[in-house]
């Protein structure tokens, strides 16, 4: 009785023979496959430089920069001082807090503003005022938050005309981009480098002109 053994060669791969020839073969595959990887991770960074110049261009069209405007102007003969915040920059401003502040005192609304800062009756509401926090303002517009004729009182006029260039005023403001980027500054400064802040914090006396809740 005979019994047949199957047996199994193993293959390996071809080689030519000679050494040299084949060690050649050998290390230009293995100087492929290591080029090969060098372009894959040369094109991932080139793909992630791509995508971060994409991201920084995008925040570029979306960056918003406040300043502040005040002066006086004549229309049909009528001369007022206007205090504005403008959008100078590209992208709209979220303005999240507002404080204005007279040597060293913040203050809530135009009326104790101007009382404080040029001797105005408190009990007199004649003058021109809007709100500033809270709004959002689109590149290229400005916000008159505060607006005083010289008919209304003389010697009010002039002590404002003083206040809005004074050093003792200081108008704070935090604002965001749409994408959340927010920065704060004191926009008296004329500043072209606000504060970049991760998020805007409500001050203690936010002017608001009285019409948001303080508990908020």
């Amino acid at each position: 009785m005979s019994i047949d053994v199957e047996t199994h060669v193993a293959h390996h791969g071809h080689k030519t023979g000679h050494n040299w020839v084949d060690m050649v073969v050998a290390f230009s595959a293995l100087f492929i496959s290591v080029v090969s990887l060098g372009v894959a991770i040369l094109h991932g960074h080139t793909m992630e430089s791509m995508a971060n110049a994409n991201a920084r261009l995008v925040a570029a069209n979306s960056w918003p920069f406040l300043s502040y405007g005040a002066g006086t102007n004549t229309v049909d003969g009528v001369t007022s001082i206007h205090m504005r915040v403008h959008n100078t920059g590209v992208g709209p401003a979220k303005v999240e807090s507002a404080e204005l502040v007279w040597k060293g005192v913040a203050y809530r609304g135009g009326t104790e503003f101007l009382s404080a800062c040029c001797g105005h009756d408190p009990a007199l509401l004649d003058f021109d005022s809007d709100l500033l926090s809270n709004m959002v303002l689109r590149a290229g517009l400005n916000i008159e938050f505060l607006g005083f004729k010289k008919s209304t009182n003389p010697a009010v006029f002039a002590a404002l005309q003083r206040a809005i260039l004074s050093r003792d005023l200081q108008l704070n403001v935090c604002y965001c981009s749409i994408f959340d980027e927010c920065w704060k500054s004191n926009l008296t400064t004329l500043s072209l480098k606000p504060e970049q802040v991760q998020a805007c914090v409500r001050p203690k006396v936010p002017f608001d002109q009285g019409l948001l809740d303080q508990n908020i």
